[in-house]
């Protein structure tokens, strides 16, 4: 054969220009391939090709028991899902000797947060004042120390505020009667009230570590406070079956590292944090403050760290853990599944080890969807066409369960059918969402420049949140109301955090009447309905011989008295 070198010279140096150069042809070329072979090889190839494409808007999964070129590890070929039962005992973990029929609001209180924070508050508060004027070499004569019983009305009138909400703190004290609150006007003046929020702290200032010393904690100023409540949160209840995990805001516009901004959310820039919840119930029992990035990275991701520190005190119970797309990957509900805990949650089509099937699932009508599982595991991918298509992944539900959803369009209602795993979802992932609306109904605290106290009253909010849920689930106790709200118990709460406390020299006439005597402020004894109809009042009987009924009586001696004035009186003699 001619060598390549001579042909292309015969083409360039012919003067022939009638003469073309048409390419080699199978004569040039040495092969033991037929090319003729190769031809027929590759148009049966675009046959093929051409009979598997897919019409658009028909499913795009293989037929059923057929193994999915791309990820064979996921078929149509349902296998039975094993979902063991859970048999944990639920519900609060109350004190010894607590009396549902007769415990108010400020007991259930004191079970998250106990008379000993009050104390070392106080504590903290005179030592940080004692530090700071130290420090800036003056005096400070209009402060003289406080004291546990003045930091309970400090924060119980915080509370009041966060109900009867102006936009100024000394609009409380106005001499306008359309604005000033007599019963804060009658705790401490304002001036007193402007004093403890200048130097009120929560932690021992003198003694906190500095930024680069090995024992430094970005959470120092409220570091107590937080391990105190984790403390009473988790040994106070053990959870339902179903558990939420999501995230939470606290506003903050200031300067602080660890602030977040996410235009998305409703609170844009604040502080967030990561909360583990009840899902029928709503209650608190885990939380985490997110500090920024780590150095090195996380391993599997941020979302599956949260929710495997998040419930690694709950292993081997058979919880069902709920979570949005942010945390939910393949190795996270697998890692999941093999310390005994099931899990469900949307997740994000771009995942590491979703179905590819799934990433373009094609037209699909409303109320189709498609499910896929992975061998003979619990592990099974949905994708639901609602009005957008919606990706989930399950180990709790069955692959081929299914149930109906009806959804409003205009003034029609359309029954569509929807996968097991997207009720599921639906129906128990609103458990952080309902503690925040309960904390953030009537939120504690002032504006302030000072980054912790946002925490701290958050964490007091939330205890406050999981006593009223507590409260409700537990309490005997009658009340004058049928329905007792979020708003009664913060009110009352409100009521037995100052108990009667004022640094006033000359109380108003308002506080020289007996009215409704709290607990502290008679030696134990509560007046409140007691059960069964009217009886007459011991103390109109006795001292005045009168006969006055009411339903009123104290709860301790189980005497009917009625609240204004007699109840007091009867004790006091």
């Amino acid at each position: 054969m001619a060598s390549v070198a001579t042909i292309l010279r015969d083409i360039f140096e012919d003067d022939d220009e009638d003469l073309e150069f048409d390419g080699f042809g199978p004569e040039d070329i040495e092969s033991d391939i037929d090319l003729n072979d190769v031809l027929n090889e590759l148009s049966t190839d675009d046959e093929s090709e051409n009979e598997d494409e897919p019409r658009p808007g028909t499913n795009v999964l293989p037929p059923l028991g057929r193994p999915n070129v791309d990820d064979p590890e996921w078929s149509r070929d349902f296998s039975p899902i094993t979902v063991n039962a859970f048999v944990r005992e639920t519900g609060p973990i109350l004190p010894e000797n607590f009396d549902v029929n007769s415990a108010s609001p400020i007991d259930y209180f004191h079970i998250f947060f106990n008379e000993n924070q009050f104390s070392a508050i106080a504590r903290h508060t005179n030592n940080y004042a004692r530090w700071r004027l130290e420090t800036e070499n003056r005096g400070d004569p209009k402060w003289p120390d406080t004291n546990s019983a003045e930091i309970k009305a400090f924060i119980g009138i915080n509370v009041l505020m966060g109900i009867q909400y102006m936009p100024e703190t000394d609009m409380y004290w106005s001499s306008d009667d359309y604005l000033g609150n007599i019963g804060v006007k009658n705790v401490m003046p304002c001036n007193r009230f402007q004093k403890l929020s200048q130097y009120f702290h929560v932690s021992d200032r003198e003694n906190e570590p500095v930024r680069g010393h090995e024992n430094y904690d970005k959470l120092y100023k409220v570091r107590e406070t937080i391990d105190h409540v984790s403390k009473t949160f988790l040994d106070r209840y053990r959870h339902s079956c179903n558990i939420s995990v999501d995230e939470a805001m606290v506003k903050y516009t200031g300067r602080l590292s660890f602030r977040q901004y996410m235009p998305a959310k409703p609170i844009k820039c604040g502080i967030k944090i990561w909360m583990r919840c009840d899902a029928e119930t709503a209650y608190l029992s885990r939380f985490q403050i997110y500090l920024g990035k780590k150095e090195g990275g996380v391993e599997h991701g941020l979302g599956y760290n949260v929710v495997t520190s998040l419930c690694d005190d709950i292993h081997y119970h058979n919880h069902h853990v709920y979570f949005d797309n942010y945390f939910t990957g393949v190795k996270l509900l697998e890692d999941l599944h093999d310390h005994g805990i099931y899990a469900c949650g949307t997740c994000r089509s771009n995942r590491s080890g979703f179905p590819k099937e799934f990433k373009k699932p094609g037209k699909m009508n409303r109320g189709e969807y498609k499910v896929l599982q992975k061998g003979e595991s619990n592990l099974v991918a949905t994708v639901w066409k609602d009005k957008k298509p919606v990706f989930n992944l399950s180990t709790l539900s069955d692959p081929e369960g299914e149930v109906r959803a009806a959804r409003r369009v205009g003034a029609n209602v359309l029954d569509l059918p929807q996968p097991l795993t997207v009720y599921s979802y639906n129906k128990y992932m609103g458990g952080v969402d309902r503690q925040d609306q309960l904390r953030m109904a009537y939120d504690v605290g002032r504006a302030s420049k000072r980054w912790w106290r946002y925490i701290f009253w958050f964490l007091v909010n939330c205890a406050i949140v999981n006593s009223f849920i507590v409260y409700k689930m537990v309490s005997k106790r009658q009340t004058k109301r049928k329905r007792y709200r979020h708003l009664d118990f913060k009110n009352e709460l409100v009521r037995d955090l100052i108990g009667g406390y004022t640094t006033r020299k000359r109380q108003s006439q308002q506080m020289d009447n007996p009215g409704i005597v709290l607990q502290e402020n008679v030696g134990g004894h509560i007046n409140s309905r007691l059960p069964g109809p009217k009886r007459r009042c011991r103390f109109h009987l006795t001292a005045h011989k009168q006969r006055k009924e009411t339903v009123y009586g104290c709860v301790v001696c189980g005497v009917h008295l009625c609240k204004d004035g007699c109840h007091n009186q009867f004790h006091v003699q």
